[in-house]
């Protein structure tokens, strides 16, 4: 009996599965004919909204009418400040204040609703659209819980940096349907603009100073995947090293959005607010949060222990370091990810910290060549022409996505 149903449980799970795979095959022959194409843009917060230059594109595009839902979070002043920005730009968007994407269908009937988060599990109740995803960081665990959820399974398409990328993802995932493309991400239109054509972020000074980032990760919590945050251990001692070197240094905290929540429970608000607000009054230092492409871009140099800036930061061609807390955690990425994390100096210690800040000072930088190198191979989109044009043509042509997929 137990054989029987067992037999019975996989053939109707293939069943359904046959049965989405032919629905999203259809619906995409209909959408591909279609002269208007709602796409909703499902984001959370400004600073992980890495598909501006998409949503761009498509605006003046004479078929789509792209939408921005802000959906519902934790943290309401990510929420306030993504709503600002968008009024501001005049986009057009909509500031969720229930359930997660709850039943879209009925207020925007999109054709395609665009996810950032692999764990967004909220999309089987719009299951009318057909389902696209953009990482808002570049890909890197190649661990189940971002290579296999069922967010993915459902996907029309999914697209990745390359086309080494996208074929390793596409034997993790082992999806019925291809749903996998190479077109580059939209985050790299933006990475790849010149920093002439870029807004300086920085603090004007009397004098000129180089400008380091510290940009801790919010993992400081044990159950967190990513088990890199080194902040606990020493976060308050970067910020006397900061003051240390003042004089020399034009300093900017960049934390995870996530950071503050999280601390929040574990120094209590009085404490992490103290430590904030160091930052942000400091003539030398600033406190940075939503977007921050004109603060790398007119940067000199980068300490972190963050997942996609790791490569996002390559972009400026600046000396980066890495601190490490787990000396095993590249065993966890993709092979990009681990040649780009070699790439980085690595500090452990107060005093492997002070070397790497004064080598900036001085311009020494031996990693340099082979960051150029690595930027040349990997981070430039493919075919010639930006990631989010490659998505567009993805999404209107068959003939171009099979192209996407060799």
């Amino acid at each position: 009996m137990k054989i029987f149903q067992y037999i019975s449980s996989k053939y109707l799970a293939a069943k359904l599965l046959l049965y989405r795979n032919a629905m999203i095959t259809i619906k995409a022959a209909k959408i591909r004919k279609k002269d208007n194409i709602t796409v909703v843009f499902v984001l959370e917060s400004l600073s992980t909204w890495k598909t501006e230059s998409l949503f761009q594109l498509m605006v003046t595009h004479k078929r789509f009418n792209p939408i921005i839902l802000i959906t519902y979070n934790n943290a309401e002043d990510d929420r306030n400040i993504l709503a600002q920005y968008c009024q501001e730009k005049g986009y057009s968007h909509f500031v969720e204040t229930g359930q997660k994407n709850e039943k879209l269908w009925n207020r925007f009937h999109p054709d395609i609703i665009l996810y950032q988060k692999p764990y967004d599990g909220q999309f089987t109740s719009n299951l009318q659209s057909l389902f696209c995803y953009i990482t808002y960081g570049f890909h890197a665990s190649i661990e189940d819980w971002s290579t296999k959820t069922p967010l993915f399974y459902n996907c029309w398409q999914i697209y990745y940096e390359n086309a080494t990328l996208r074929k390793q993802y596409a034997k993790l995932l082992n999806a019925k349907i291809p749903n996998t493309f190479a077109t580059g991400l939209p985050m790299m239109d933006e990475l790849l603009i010149s920093k002439n054509d870029v807004p300086n972020q920085w603090k004007s000074h009397s004098h000129e100073k180089k400008r380091i980032i510290y940009a801790p990760h919010h993992s400081i919590n044990p159950e967190n995947w990513w088990q890199s945050a080194t902040f606990l251990e020493i976060g308050e001692e970067i910020l006397l090293i900061a003051e240390k070197y003042s004089n020399q240094i034009q300093w900017a905290f960049k934390p995870h959005p996530l950071l503050r929540y999280k601390l929040n429970k574990i120094w209590g608000k009085d404490r992490t607010d103290k430590y904030y607000q160091r930052w942000t009054e400091m003539e030398w230092s600033q406190y940075e949060e939503g977007k921050y492409l004109g603060l790398f871009k007119h940067s000199d140099a980068m300490i972190h222990d963050c997942g996609s800036f790791i490569l996002e930061y390559l972009y400026t061609g600046n000396p980066v370091m890495y601190l490490v807390k787990d000396e095993n955690i590249d065993s966890k990425w993709n092979e990009t990810y681990q040649k780009a994390y070699h790439l980085h100096y690595k500090a452990k210690t107060k005093e492997e910290i002070e070397r790497f800040i004064q080598n900036v000072i001085s311009g020494k930088d031996n990693l340099k060549a082979k960051r150029e190198a690595f930027m040349d191979e990997n981070l430039i989109p493919p075919f010639g022409q930006t990631a989010s044009q490659n998505i567009i043509d993805c999404i209107l042509s068959a003939d171009k996505a099979s192209l996407m997929q060799k």
